[in-house]
């Protein structure tokens, strides 16, 4: 892990973490039922648009060479009282 909960002038991301050589940035949500659906369900284009914002702040500090990146977004739902965790990597592009 690299940094929990940055902030910067566009908003706030969950985590940035290394896998292998590619930096991840991780938006995490949970729900404790599913009347507004899943908890990966919440991170529509307007809350990737923003994280891409924020994204695109901490990567300037690359300034020659910046590392492959990726957005994953981890899902935590209460199910039965029962805690379900999913991890959706590379949940999103930018240029879509």
């Amino acid at each position: 892990m690299v940094e929990r909960n940055h902030t910067n002038a566009a908003g706030e991301i969950d985590l940035i973490a290394w896998e292998d050589d590619t930096l991840c940035f991780v938006e995490i949500k949970a729900r404790t039922d599913d009347q507004f659906g899943l908890a990966i369900e919440a991170v529509g284009r307007h809350k990737q648009r923003r994280l891409g914002r924020v994204a695109a702040l901490y990567l300037a500090r690359y300034e020659d060479d910046p590392p492959v990146c990726r957005f994953d977004v981890l899902g935590i739902d209460q199910r039965a009282g029962e805690w379900v965790y999913t991890l959706v990597r590379d949940a999103f592009h930018l240029d879509d």
